[in-house]
């Protein structure tokens, strides 16, 4: 049990709640959709907020009830096997069946402003009636209309028919533990249940054997059974909601004014229930006019009303299980990533003296996944200007570079790694070709104290846009931000996005703070040991400052100009003429360029940046120059 907990917690980090939340997005066609993990046993929705419960009643872990599903289906034992897997699927199902209510619901239902729900009890078996209706037709309508949706459909509604909750599962007992008709007590409020649960199973669960009705009921039963499944089929969803009217009307001899609707078995078979109930008020409810459809099958039958064959589910939900496999690889490799740190000596570079005694703390953040949203919102608010730069960007690189033919039988050189070919195919030659040149770029953004406020905020976005814009064109680069902590002989770097990194460590170029001062010379020979990590033929540092690089420890250790101008600069100049590029960009205030003026005696190739608005422009325009 406790594993299944653990499992349970990993599996509900924000990675897959934002799997899932981008999926509802993409099959609603709406980016306004958000969607909520909880653990309530029900999924619903309000006509724009999801709301899933992976560990509905236990299923993932109820493992009779799985493997009964998967005999049911036809279906290998993968998902039983894993629990991991089962939360996939049974999220997915649940993500599924709430975005086909968001696409074809309407919202509110017609039930909250039907005068025939003058009272309570009125308003909620109205509501029950249309949800079972409105359940069966969005997965009708998902397998008419799309053809990779009947599988979770399908697994969904047998596996909460064999869930092993109350009992041992299986389809002829799937809700027999519960009270039998004719061991409660016979009222009015037993007959609208009973009918109302008779219904459902008749219309969700076709799989299911069900006796003859009770003798009170089967008159109501026999008359509204067609409204039911005509009402399933209809594509309108005002058209819909008055076969729902049309059964209330014949019913109604069966309500009592004064007693509620016992709807334990319901929930049974409709954990969603909030999703069209009136009397909810857990989430708000979003005005919105369902879609139409042609609906010509239902979920349990081919297209002539026939049973469908469960034999061609098996490799569509193999095929499925194989994606969710490496999602699931990716979410645990983010989740479990603790981040690295490490500590380098200052005596390890062949700095001055100054630095003896520093210690360069290195890391990489964990990665939070909590600023993606925060991350979206950015790229949103300005991916017009990432897919101008993009455009720009790529014209400006396109040049006339040396490309490396190998397999060669003779040519300019020998490629080691070849020396085994039994055809002697392991020369090389070099040939002129147009693409992007070998590259190495690191960005080295000043975290002191002075870049609070607009100018850490205007790092963060060109940053942001500098990285999308670099990705797009297959150019390797890395971001860091580096400080001097006051009083201590310690350096931090903390490496926002790292070369040849994940997608998902973008989002850490959000924690960039502003504390602190700053040691640039032995920075920059940790830098240039960095990028010497990656062979590359050119190698780019660019550092972005608003001053001049201060750190003080004691008195006698003072890292402040003029000290740390000259040191600066030499440290500079050895790295340049090792084949490293270092170029400074100075974010001045519009007023003065002092800066500017004081980083011309450090870097031999300094940018003013007095307009912040204009650094994302400046910093891709410089690049492409480079490269040129």
């Amino acid at each position: 049990m406790n594993e299944d907990k653990k499992t349970l917690a990993l599996f509900q980090c924000e990675f897959n709640r934002s799997l899932e939340e981008d999926f509802a997005q993409i099959i609603t066609e709406r980016s306004d959709v958000r969607l909520f993990f909880v653990n309530e046993n029900q999924a619903f929705t309000d006509g724009r907020n999801i709301i899933v419960d992976p560990a509905w009643r236990g299923l993932f872990a109820d493992v009779p009830a799985l493997i009964e599903t998967e005999q049911y289906l036809k279906l290998d034992h993968s998902i039983s096997n894993d629990r991991w897997l089962a939360l996939r699927m049974i999220t997915r199902a649940q993500n599924i069946h709430e975005a086909l209510h968001i696409i074809y619901s309407n919202f509110p239902g017609g039930a909250a402003r039907d005068p025939r729900g003058a009272t309570k009890v009125r308003k909620l078996v109205l509501s029950l009636i249309a949800n079972i209706i409105e359940d069966a037709f969005i997965e009708a309508a998902g397998c008419s209309v799309y053809d990779n949706l009947e599988r979770f459909l399908l697994w969904n509604r047998v596996a909460m028919c064999c869930a092993n909750i109350p009992s041992q599962g299986t389809i002829e007992r799937a809700f027999s533990a519960l009270p039998k008709q004719e061991e409660r007590e016979t009222s009015q409020r037993v007959l609208i249940a009973d009918y109302l649960e008779y219904m459902a199973r008749f219309l969700l669960y076709p799989m299911v054997k069900q006796s003859d009705p009770d003798e009170a009921l089967a008159t109501y039963v026999e008359r509204t059974k067609r409204l039911f499944s005509d009402g399933c089929m209809c594509g309108a969803a005002d058209k819909r909601y008055l076969y729902t009217q049309q059964i209330f009307d014949i019913i109604e001899p069966l309500l009592t004014e004064d007693e509620n609707v016992s709807s334990e078995r319901l929930e049974l078979m409709l954990p969603g229930m909030k999703t069209h109930s009136p009397l909810s008020s857990s989430i708000k409810t979003w005005d919105s006019a369902g879609r139409n459809a042609a609906v010509t099958r239902r979920l349990f039958t081919d297209e002539n009303g026939r049973p469908i064959v469960f034999d061609r589910l098996n490799k569509l939900i193999v095929s499925e299980l194989v994606r969710f496999q490496e999602e699931k690889e990716a979410a645990i490799k983010i989740v479990t990533y603790p981040g690295t740190f490490d500590k380098i000596s200052g005596v390890g570079f062949d700095c001055a003296k100054i630095h003896e005694g520093i210690i360069i703390e290195v890391a990489k953040p964990r990665i939070n996944l909590n600023l993606k949203r925060a991350y979206q919102n950015i790229y949103n608010r300005y991916h017009i200007n990432i897919s101008s730069y993009n455009a720009r960007f790529s014209q400006l690189l396109k040049g006339t570079v040396d490309l490396r033919e190998e397999k060669q039988l003779f040519g300019a050189g020998i490629a080691s790694k070849r020396l085994g070919d039994v055809k002697k195919r392991y020369w090389y030659r070099t040939v002129k070709g147009t693409g992007v040149p070998d590259i190495a770029l690191l960005l080295m953004i000043d975290g002191s104290g002075s870049m609070s406020g607009e100018r850490r905020e205007c790092a963060i976005i060109s940053s942001v846009i500098l990285h999308e814009v670099l990705c797009k064109n297959n150019i390797a680069h890395a971001i860091v931000e580096h400080r001097a902590i006051y009083d201590e002989p310690t350096l931090r770097h903390n490496i926002l996005v790292d070369f040849n990194a994940s997608d998902e460590e973008k989002y850490n170029l959000l924690t960039l703070q502003a504390d602190e001062g700053t040691r640039e010379g032995l920075s920059l020979f940790w830098a240039e040991k960095y990028l010497l990590n990656n062979v590359c033929e050119n190698r780019i540092i660019i550092m972005i400052s608003d001053g001049v690089p201060a750190h003080g420890i004691d008195s006698d250790a003072c890292y402040l100009p003029p000290v740390s101008i000259k040191d600066t600069a030499n440290a500079v100049r050895k790295i340049s003429k090792r084949g490293t590029q270092i170029i400074a960009i100075a974010l001045d205030s519009p007023a003065e360029d002092s800066c500017y003026r004081a980083l011309t005696e450090i870097y031999p190739q300094v940018i003013s940046c007095t307009e912040l608005k204009r650094l994302t422009g400046q910093l891709l325009e410089l690049i492409s120059e480079l490269l040129q």
